[in-house]
């Protein structure tokens, strides 16, 4: 992977993260029917989240690989909450839906998804360590 590919992944990743595709539904009815067929069950709406926060993380793990561990760690998991914040804020105010509860979900989601790449790191590097 040339070294400007990480970089150009967290671009797209963080405008796919931030711009608010919800709103766009109060503007088409066409758009807000395919949005809700895909977004609308809470599985979709919790891997999507996974997703989205696990590729983040991961790629804050590739771009701070020269930091000891615990300082890649802490980026990544901090990325993700502060996107994740950000992110809330951003639907928050764009739909104009107040849902603390909601939003904590989503965060505590988004920091689910953010370990699992952190927890395949730490694994895989205690068996490099072993062998």
């Amino acid at each position: 992977m040339r070294k400007s590919t990480p970089a150009i992944i967290l671009v797209i990743l963080l405008l796919g993260i931030l711009f608010p595709f919800a709103a766009l539904s109060q503007v088409s009815g066409v758009y807000a029917s395919g949005f809700n067929f895909v977004f609308n069950s809470l599985l979709s709406h919790i891997l999507m989240h996974m997703v989205l926060f696990g590729g983040l993380a991961w790629i804050a793990m590739r771009l701070s690989a020269k930091r000891p561990t615990w300082q890649r760690v802490l980026l990544s998991l901090g990325g993700v909450l502060l996107v994740g914040m950000l992110q809330e804020l951003i639907q928050m105010v764009s739909v104009g839906v107040f849902n603390i509860g909601a939003s904590l979900f989503d965060l505590g989601i988004d920091l689910a998804g953010g370990s699992i790449p952190l927890f395949i790191h730490l694994v895989l590097s205690m068996r490099k360590t072993a062998q």
